[in-house]
């Protein structure tokens, strides 16, 4: 997957690179800040701008290094990549091995957090990634005496995040319902490939 950032993005993460703007201490400051705001940790971005640490440094270039590691941050989660890649794209923007080094750790101490947050923000629907059927045969009931109907239980598997058991979607359909749902299906299945044709 491609990782989108912009050239403002870029242009903030190569100055938090820069160790003569930004001191170690500043950096370890963004960075922490950063990964607090990315997990929620109901950390006002403002108080970037309020610490001791931060009070000789540039407020714009503060905000713009903050806003740019948080957006790196979350798009790099976003597609879930992985810490070579991460590493790798880090380097690209003349990131120091320390430097490198610290930030790949609090990915490793978040990473889970950062996605949960994520799927719960995100607006799209369960990715199915199994399917389980049954037909069961309902002979009679209590109050018929002969049903003689076929019956299709449906279990659907959902992908979830880290960490967490996958989702179930559990329904019963008669046969008429079924052939209507895949009809429905194919319908969809189709007009993607057209979609895709077109595009």
């Amino acid at each position: 997957m491609n990782l989108n950032l912009s050239e403002d993005i870029i242009k903030g993460l190569e100055t938090l690179a820069d160790e003569k703007l930004i001191n170690d201490q500043v950096f370890n400051h963004i960075l922490d800040s950063s990964f607090k705001v990315a997990v929620k940790n109901n950390l006002d971005s403002s108080v970037i701008l309020e610490s001791a640490v931060t009070k000789d440094v540039d407020a714009i270039a503060l905000k713009q290094t903050f806003s740019s590691l948080l957006s790196f941050i979350l798009e790099t989660m976003k597609i879930n990549s992985d810490l070579n890649s991460i590493s790798g794209i880090l380097d690209d923007h003349k990131f120091s091995e320390s430097r490198i080094e610290n930030i790949l750790n609090y990915f490793k101490e978040h990473r889970v957090a950062i996605r949960k947050v994520l799927s719960i923000t995100n607006f799209h629907f369960p990715h199915i990634i199994d399917v389980n059927w049954r037909l069961d045969y309902f002979m009679k009931s209590n109050s018929v005496e002969k049903l003689n109907t076929p019956v299709y239980l449906i279990n659907l598997t959902t992908e979830q995040e880290e960490g967490v058991q996958p989702g179930k979607v559990e329904f019963a359909c008669t046969l008429d319902q079924l052939q209507d749902l895949v009809y429905k299906l194919r319908d969809a299945q189709k007009q993607i490939e057209r979609s895709a044709i077109k595009s």
